[in-house]
This record gives structure tokens, C-alpha cells and sequence, in this order.
């Protein structure tokens, strides 16, 4: 199960691919390759860590609209759109930005990074709870803590038995199976809802136009898209009752996507929407921006078992 760079008609690379789709009770309805892959979960838990948060009454007392909810579940662009509405959610909240360290450069550098929002929720969360705000990445911090119980609770697993490390942006990640990944997003619409409607809502702060999460939840109805670091995608399809989590064994970026892609369209059934389509076989580009190849995802999805 693979995704495969072609260039010129040769087979120049391949990727290894992961694939688990579970139902709602936990039941792994199909996979390729390893369902059981200890996948860390990265940006694909800020939906999650965003319960405390709501648990808090933040959102309601700052009076956040569903906008800046979103993007505190979001990996996003970096675009205009997106700084400002982190920006936003940091005024609403009276705390001061300036105490973001999802990043090295100055407030704007650290807006637009991809996890300001995410970060944003932990200061706005520290500071209702009266918690310090320096500090508030690290893992013995009440915040990091908090989101860790969030996830434990969201899994059915005692805090302690799950692993964990640090995220690109400074803050903990954590490791579950690629099953248990699945499983979390086949619940996430109704465990989740707020979050899960902000982001429907509002999918172009969720990622980026053109970027695969903002493409899928646009595309599919009531579906709810986030990637996360090294190479994961998960995905709710709550009208098939299920999750979906890809993991590329190496990695790769570039061929997350078009596996992803190829899994929802087996799971879905052929679907006339071409900005999908694009994803799932996308063209291999010379630096002279001129067609030199593609990319072609050849993962089949098995029945699954319990």
C-alpha cells in the first residue's frame, strides 16, 4: 500500500502507507497496512485541546464567535485572514499576544504561524484559570496537563499510559494507535461538537484555500478534516458514522494527500467534486513549474476486523 512519485514514466519513489477506518464503538471497519501503527497524534489533537477551554467558559465569556474556536483548532496558512483572527481572539480575551511562543521572530512571525491558534487557546485558557502565562507550553504546566486529560478522557486511556513528546511549535504531543486515532474522529462530531461546527463553519481558517482539510470539509458533506505533523490525516465522516486516520510510514507530505484522498473516494464512492480529484493524483512539477510526472496512491482498503 503506497503512494508512488512518477517521473517521466519511472517509478522514482515510493511511500508506505497506514490506513485505519473505525466506527464509532471502536470497531476497525477497514485498513491498509498497519492499523495499529503508535502514530503521535501532533496537530490532529488541537480540536481536543481545546475542551478545556470550552469546559472553562472562555469562548462564551470573551465572546468569541465560532471563527476564532476554529482557529484555535487549526494548522493554518498563515494568511491575513488567519493572523487577524488570532489576533482577535487574543483582544477578546485581554491577554497581550505578545506572550506567544509557538515560534523564534517578532508578534507578526509568531501570529502567522501555523499554531498561533492553538497557542492562543492556551493563554486564553491560563489566564481565566489564574494559571501562569510564562511557561504555559511546557509539560508540567496546568494547561499542557489539562489537554492531556482531555485526550485521555477522548480515548478512554489513563493519563498515564499514554506517551508523549514535544511538538514542533513547543507544546506536548501525544502517541495513540493509528485505531485509536480513527476511532477519536469517528466520535469527534458528537464529543466535539462546538469544535466540530467551528470548523465546518469556517474550514478556510481550519487550514487554507486549496489545502487539503479546507478542500475535504467543503467538499464532503458534514465532514471534519485535520492533519498533523509528519504525515497524518484524520477525518469524520459522520453521516458513515466513522474515522478515518492515514499515516505515510516515512513522513512525506506530499504523499499524505493523495493517499488520504483516494481512501475517502473508496469510502464515498466516486464523487463529482474536482478539487478532490486534484488532491488525489496531483502532478509532479519542475522548477520551471512544468508537468514532469505525478503522484499515484495505489491504497486498497481491506475489510477490517474488531
Amino acid at each position: 500500500m503506497s503512494v508512488t512519485v512518477v517521473r517521466g514514466g519511472l517509478a522514482e519513489s515510493r511511500h508506505e502507507v497506514h490506513v485505519a477506518v473505525v466506527a464509532q464503538d471502536g470497531t476497525l471497519v477497514a485498513s491498509a497496512g498497519d492499523p495499529d501503527r503508535p502514530t503521535t497524534l501532533r496537530s490532529a489533537a488541537k480540536a481536543v485541546q481545546a475542551q478545556p477551554l470550552l469546559d472553562a467558559g472562555v469562548p462564551d465569556d470573551a465572546g468569541w464567535d465560532d471563527a476564532i474556536l476554529a482557529v484555535c483548532c487549526a494548522s493554518h496558512a498563515g494568511a491575513d485572514i488567519h493572523a487577524e483572527t488570532v489576533r482577535r481572539g487574543f483582544r477578546l480575551a485581554g491577554v497581550d499576544p505578545e506572550l506567544l511562543r509557538n515560534c523564534t521572530g517578532d508578534l507578526e512571525t509568531r501570529l502567522r504561524h501555523n499554531c498561533s491558534g492553538n497557542h492562543l487557546n492556551f493563554l486564553a485558557l491560563s489566564a481565566a484559570k489564574g494559571w501562569p502565562l510564562e511557561g504555559y507550553r511546557h509539560a508540567s504546566h496546568p494547561s499542557q496537563r489539562a489537554a492531556l486529560g482531555a485526550v485521555a478522557a477522548a480515548t478512554g486511556r489513563d493519563p498515564s499510559t499514554i506517551p508523549t513528546c514535544i511538538d514542533g511549535c513547543g507544546v506536548v504531543a501525544f502517541e495513540l494507535s493509528l485505531r485509536e486515532i480513527a476511532a477519536l474522529y469517528a466520535r469527534l462530531p458528537r464529543d466535539f461538537a462546538r469544535q466540530a461546527d467551528a470548523m465546518r463553519a469556517h474550514p478556510e481558517l481550519v487550514s487554507g484555500e486549496g489545502e487539503f482539510d479546507t478542500v475535504v470539509m467543503r467538499s464532503v458533506p458534514g465532514a471534519v478534516a485535520k492533519g498533523g505533523a509528519e504525515a497524518l490525516r484524520a477525518i469524520a465522516l459522520p453521516d458513515r458514522g466513522l474515522g478515518v486516520a492515514v499515516r505515510v510510514e516515512d513522513g512525506a507530505f506530499r504523499a499524505v494527500d493523495p493517499a488520504a484522498a483516494d481512501v475517502l473516494l473508496q469510502l464515498l464512492g466516486e464523487i463529482d467534486e474536482p478539487a478532490l480529484e486534484a488532491i488525489r493524483r496531483p502532478p509532479l512539477l519542475n522548477a520551471s513549474e512544468e508537468i514532469v510526472g505525478e503522484l499515484v496512491s495505489d491504497v486498497r482498503l481491506a475489510n477490517g476486523s474488531t
